[in-house]
Formats: structure tokens, C-alpha cells, sequence
């Protein structure tokens, strides 16, 4: 699956060879669009022209229906990705000083160094500038280090996050936003264009093109995975682990992690209200099955942020839980456990106490197929049980005294760029 790893594959030569072919493609294509001139690239701003906004965008909507159709049909691995941290404020002063100096220099660094390779005196002088700015700020650099690292940092953000939806919604949104503002230059141009811009309207074919891209960005959003599919393509890795009971932990283990403080432990309960309600662990996170799907990227998050996390999925007996270790494991989610038994075992284990004072009773049944805790409760006491509480040092190492399991926690991080 892709990305490769491109020195074992290629070898360093390859790898070589490969970029300085990229390189020469990109540059060959500036320079083709007329991205040398500072002239067509300020006629944006002065409405002259649309040829930057045409390039670029055709670019990003191109390489995005490709990159997530890609992904959607599990060629590309979006995870292995790097995708820039956010920096908010920093990178809006960023744009604005970027933006002031493309309108009044003519250039972006990039395309400075297109017009210096065609021997154009202005971007050679842009370029001169930008190393002494980037000197200049080198040296300065301790003054604004916190300011552009640490300011308004949200990490990797990207606008499935931001509007909670998939990616085939935003690829067919973006898409059709490049396309209205394609036709909205074309009337600006004709509106503001000078005597002295040369014409460069749309060509006659522009009608096939746009419905083509158009229909690929569909296509990309009708082939997206559901969560079901996403677990065929993992089922042959992770399916062994659940057969093989690897993932199952005893209650004991959930004990010691907890009290583990070198590790962030989340304990998801999975269960309705009702069963929560009754008897659930002290420090849980209360994600009913049917909303599991929704807190997936938020878990996926945390995972990546903090790699040391360990999840441990709770339901009454184990069904409920595994079906949502499913669905983390489908979406690459490392360190997900399951507790052995449930909160039915935990009871069993735990529960001494409670059942001593007349706040747990055993007796209740499961119907078939039905998963349900498996005693009464004098009422719906949550997590103010003796049971429910075992997050201490004193208790934790009281129970693995004489508690006796295999450890099965193996702490993996998450693939991708960090």
C-alpha cells in the first residue's frame, strides 16, 4: 500500500532520480503557465487575468479527487500522509505578509526562482531578498519561537474534522466551488480587464472538463468505505487477533494499567444508559455503541496526539465491545483492548464487597443473544460502588496479589508522520 517506502524500494539513487524528475515537471509547468512573470501572477489581484487561480486550482482539485479516490479504494494510506499542523494565528500573519509582498514584489518563493532560471532581474532580486530575510530571522528567531510554535496549535486539522463529515463531501464541495470561481473570474476579467491584458478566456471544451472532474469527484464520494467495508480490508490482519482471545484482557490487567501511571489509560464504556446507569467503572468515557461511529476521529486523535494511550472497550459481556473494537481497528486505531467478560466478570470479581452490603444481588439471567448484566442492583448507583473504584495503589496491588493472568497490553504506536 502506498505511500512506498521509497529508499527500500528505490534505493537512494532512485529516490534521486524520482525527485529531480518531479522537481523538472513542476518547473517545467510553472513556467509553461507563465508563473515567471510578475505581471500575470499580480493580474489576480487586478482581475487581468485568472491564469494563476485557473493553474492552482485545477492543480489541488486534480491531485485531491485522485489522492482521496486513492484512499477511498484502499490503494493510498491517508495516515501515512504528512499533513501540516495548523498553526491558526501564525499562519494567518504568515499570509498576510506573504500576500503583501506577492502583490507588491510580483512573486511567491516559488515562483521567484522559476523567473531567476529564465534570467528575469526582478525575481533574481526577489530571491536575494527572501535570503536576507530568512537570515535576518534566523537570527531573530528566539523572539518569535513560542509565538509561531506553540500559539493557537491544533495539530492536524483537516476539513473532515472541522465540519465532521467524510472526504468525498468536501472533495465534490471544493470542486464545485473551483468550478464557480473559474466561471466568477471569467466575468470579473471581462468586466476590470485592461486594453493591455492579453485575453485568455476558457477554451471552447471547458463544459467537458468540468463535467468530467465534476463526475470524478462524485464517483469519489460514492466509492467512500463504510466502516463495515473498512473491516473487510482489516478483517485478515485483525480477525486472527479476536479468534485467538489476544485482545481480550483479564480484569486484572485493567487493574494494573489503570494504576499504570505511565500510561494513558481510556476505559470506553459501551453500553445504553440503562446498564450505565446501574453500574459502570469510575473515570469512563460513556460512548453508547450507537454513537461510536461519530467519536471515532476524536479517539483517533488521541491516539496520535498521545501515543502512550491504551483503550479498553467495556459492554455487559463482550459482544457489544468487540463490535466496537471493530470498528477502531477497521479505522487503524492502535492499543484497543477489550475487557474479558465484561462488567459481568468484573463483578464477579470485584463485587464482594457490594454484594456483602446488599448492593449487588447475583441472579439476574441474559436472554439469548441478549447482553445484560447478570445481577440486581439495589439501585442506580453508577459509579458509587466499592467495585467501581479500583484506581488506587493500596487496592490495585491488594487484587494482584492474588489475581492471576496472562499480560496481553502491548504498546504500539500509530503509523503516520507524527
Amino acid at each position: 500500500m502506498f505511500p512506498l517506502a521509497s529508499i527500500d524500494v528505490l534505493g537512494k539513487v532512485g529516490v534521486y532520480v524520482v525527485e529531480i524528475f518531479i522537481g523538472f515537471l513542476f518547473g517545467y509547468a510553472l513556467e509553461i503557465s507563465g508563473f515567471n512573470n510578475a505581471y500575470l501572477l499580480t493580474g489576480q489581484f487586478y482581475f487581468r487575468n485568472g491564469r494563476v487561480i485557473k493553474t492552482l486550482f485545477t492543480a489541488i482539485i486534480v491531485g485531491m479527487v485522485l489522492i482521496f479516490g486513492a484512499v477511498a479504494l484502499g490503494i493510498l494510506d491517508y495516515d501515512l500522509i504528512w499533513v501540516d499542523p495548523t498553526h491558526l494565528w501564525p499562519g494567518v500573519l504568515g499570509a498576510a505578509i506573504m500576500g503583501v509582498g506577492f502583490v507588491i514584489g510580483g512573486y511567491c518563493p516559488g515562483t521567484s526562482v522559476v523567473s531567476s532560471v529564465t534570467l528575469k532581474k526582478d525575481g533574481m532580486f526577489y530571491i536575494l531578498g527572501g535570503l536576507v530575510g530568512a537570515f535576518l530571522f534566523s537570527e531573530t528567531e528566539p523572539l518569535f519561537h513560542y509565538f509561531y510554535n506553540n500559539t493557537t496549535n491544533y495539530g492536524r486539522v483537516t476539513l473532515m474534522d472541522v465540519f465532521h463529515t467524510n472526504a468525498g463531501v468536501v472533495v465534490v464541495a471544493i470542486v464545485i466551488m473551483a468550478l464557480l470561481l473559474f466561471w466568477l473570474n471569467e466575468v470579473l476579467v471581462k468586466r476590470f480587464g485592461r486594453e493591455d491584458s492579453a485575453p485568455h478566456p476558457l477554451p471552447k471544451q471547458w463544459p467537458i472538463g468540468a463535467a468530467a472532474i465534476l463526475a470524478l469527484a462524485f464517483g469519489v464520494w460514492a466509492v467512500q468505505p463504510s466502516l463495515a467495508q473498512m473491516w473487510t480490508r482489516v478483517a485478515p490482519e485483525k480477525a486472527p487477533l479476536l479468534e485467538q482471545y489476544q485482545v481480550q484482557i483479564h480484569p486484572g490487567e485493567l487493574v494494573k494499567t489503570m494504576n499504570d501511571h505511565t500510561i494513558n489509560t481510556v476505559i470506553i464504556d459501551v453500553r445504553d444508559d440503562y446498564s450505565y446507569n446501574l453500574f459502570h467503572l469510575k473515570w469512563t468515557r460513556h460512548i453508547p455503541l450507537s454513537q461510536f461511529p461519530e467519536a471515532l476521529p476524536e479517539l483517533k486523535k488521541e491516539a496520535k496526539e498521545v501515543p502512550l494511550t491504551v483503550f479498553v472497550l467495556v459492554s455487559d459481556d463482550e459482544g457489544e465491545a468487540t463490535a466496537a473494537w471493530k470498528m477502531m481497528a477497521a479505522t487503524k486505531i492502535p492499543n484497543i483492548y477489550i475487557l474479558s467478560g465484561g462488567m459481568n466478570e468484573w463483578i464477579t470479581i470485584f463485587g464482594e464487597e457490594d454484594m456483602a452490603e446488599g448492593l449487588i444481588f447475583e441472579g439476574a439471567t441474559s436472554l439469548d443473544n441478549v447482553e445484560a448484566l447478570n445481577f440486581y442492583f439495589a439501585g442506580a448507583l453508577g459509579d458509587r460502588y466499592r467495585a467501581s473504584d479500583l484506581n488506587s495503589d493500596e487496592f490495585a496491588e491488594e487484587w494482584l496479589e492474588t489475581l492471576k493472568f496472562t499480560p496481553k497490553i502491548k504498546l504500539q504506536r500509530q503509523q503516520g508522520p507524527v
